[in-house]
């Protein structure tokens, strides 16, 4: 069974991370940029952790053993431990409490899979293979992130200042998109280098020619 990739607003969400290990610094790492308000519960963290913690005193660390009450006011949790007990517990707990939870190579107490995830600015993109093949999802990572352009934050805001403009003149969504489709297919002749103003006069351009067709 696949798992359906679902993209989540993080911003001020509560996050647990249970576990203060490699593991579970790795995975901070990861939702830092969506700046999610993290809460690290484990009796020991690694020297990693708790140097990066030292340098962001927004993290809250408890130095405990996990119980419901560090569980309920969570959004999501991921539990990165080696204790199986610890992990049954968390999961057990976020399941009756509809809460999604990730169990670091625990799938069978996961409701959700954590992605090995491309980030630039505005662009993310999340591969996952169920847990079977990590690998595999890293390899295609690294492939993405090299086809991805550099700019591709300022490609992003350029195509979307278009479509707001588009929306103000041509109110017929199929015909937007296909502007936005031949615009975006001139920046890539372009290789992805043409400005906001050069695009601009191709899409006017676009928009008269159809307009003289009419």
């Amino acid at each position: 069974m696949a798992y359906f990739p679902l993209f989540v607003d993080l911003k001020n969400k509560n996050i647990l991370i249970v576990g203060g290990g490699k593991v579970a610094f790795r995975k901070i790492m990861k939702l830092i940029p969506f700046e999610g308000k993290i809460t690290i519960v484990a009796p020991e963290i690694c020297f990693e952790l708790g140097n990066f913690l030292e340098e962001n005193k927004n993290i809250i660390f408890k130095k405990k053993t996990v119980d419901i009450d560090d569980i309920k006011e969570a959004f999501m949790v991921i539990s990165a431990t080696n204790d199986k007990k610890v992990n049954n517990f968390v999961a057990n707990t976020c399941k009756s409490l509809s809460i999604p939870v990730n169990s670091v190579d625990d799938i069978e107490n996961c409701s959700f899979i954590f992605p090995a995830i491309v980030k630039r600015g505005n662009f993310v993109a999340g591969l996952s293979t169920e847990g079977k093949a990590p690998e595999i999802a890293a390899y295609l990572k690294e492939a993405i992130g090299c086809a991805v352009p550099e700019n591709i934050e300022q490609v992003i805001e350029n195509i979307g200042l278009l479509r707001q403009e588009l929306k103000l003149t041509v109110p017929e969504q199929t015909v937007r998109a296909q502007i936005i489709h031949s615009v975006l297919d001139y920046y890539k002749r372009n290789s992805f280098t043409a400005n906001y103003q050069s695009l601009k006069k191709e899409m006017d351009n676009i928009l008269e020619s159809i307009s003289t067709k009419i």
